[in-house]
């Protein structure tokens, strides 16, 4: 994927250079700085969670997941009928 990112002249220079000492090219070099950080931070995860996952508090205790939301069923609803001829 191809990404813009808006550096100070200064720094791209510098970043320029240690990817050429590192035999890579920037765009390489880049990738691999990112992915170090996002591996040490425990707070990113590396694949999506799902929607329970996401709304998982930690400490909760597991009555509080326990929690019934009947939803009335489609099939049993009255089927409404249009006539947009009138």
């Amino acid at each position: 994927m191809n990404v813009t990112l808006k550096l100070p002249d200064d720094l791209c220079k510098a970043a320029r250079h240690r990817a050429i000492d590192e035999s890579k090219s920037l765009s390489a070099w880049m990738a691999d700085l990112v992915k170090r950080e996002l591996e040490s931070n425990p707070t990113f995860h590396s694949k999506s969670q799902t929607w329970m996952e996401a709304m998982t508090v930690d400490g909760m205790p597991d009555w509080f997941y326990e929690k019934d939301f009947p939803l009335e069923d489609r099939k049993a609803a009255k089927v409404r009928e249009f006539n947009f001829e009138d």
